[in-house]
C-alpha cells in the first residue's frame, strides 16, 4: 500500500493602504453653577430665648458642574473668592461636598471648608480630564454657611455679596 501525500501552497497577494487620522483635541475648561446663577438668602436670625446666641443659617442649593480637558501632567482646580466685602462679625464658609453624579474621569476632590474673602481659595483640586454630569445632584454640592466671628463688631445690615469661581491649571 502506497500513501501519497500532496500539499497545495496557494499564494495569495493582499495590498494594503493605510490612512492617516489626525486627532485635535483642545484644551477645555467649561464650569457653570446648577440649577442656576441666581442669588440666594442666608440670614442671622434671632434668638428664641435671651442669653442664646443667634442662629446662623446655611444653603446647600447650588452645584459646580464642568468638564476638563488638559495637557499630560496637567490638573486643575477651582477656586472661590468673594467680592463686595463682608459683613463686619459674620464669616461666610463654603464647603465644595464630594463629588457625586453620572460623570467620569478624574474628578479631583474637595479641599473642605474655607472662609471665603477677598483673596481666591482651592474648593476643588487635582481635576484632570473629566465630566461632571449636568445640572443638580451632579458634581459637586456647594454648601454655604454663616458664623459669626465676631460679637462686638455685629450689627444689624443687609448687604449683597457675590461669589467668584475661576477654574484654573495648577
Amino acid at each position: 500500500m502506497r500513501l501519497t501525500l500532496s500539499f497545495i501552497l496557494i499564494s495569495v497577494a493582499c495590498f494594503g493602504q493605510n490612512v492617516q487620522v489626525n486627532l485635535n483635541l483642545q484644551s477645555v475648561a467649561i464650569m457653570d453653577i446648577e440649577p442656576n446663577s441666581s442669588a440666594f438668602d442666608l440670614s442671622v436670625n434671632n434668638p428664641s430665648d435671651a442669653g442664646e446666641s443667634v442662629q446662623v443659617s446655611t444653603n446647600n442649593s447650588k452645584w459646580i458642574n464642568f468638564s476638563s480637558a488638559v495637557l499630560p501632567g496637567v490638573s486643575r482646580s477651582v477656586r472661590a473668592e468673594l467680592s463686595g466685602g463682608a459683613i463686619n462679625g459674620l464669616d461666610l464658609t463654603l464647603t465644595a461636598l464630594s463629588y457625586s453624579g453620572t460623570g467620569a474621569g478624574t474628578l479631583g476632590s474637595s479641599s473642605g471648608q474655607v472662609v471665603l474673602n477677598g483673596s481666591p481659595q482651592t474648593i476643588i483640586d487635582n481635576i484632570g480630564g473629566a465630566y461632571t454630569g449636568e445640572g443638580v445632584n451632579n458634581g459637586y454640592n456647594l454648601s454655604y454657611s454663616l458664623s459669626v466671628s465676631d460679637f462686638t463688631v455685629l450689627r444689624s445690615e443687609s448687604k449683597t455679596l457675590t461669589v467668584l469661581f475661576t477654574m484654573i491649571d495648577n
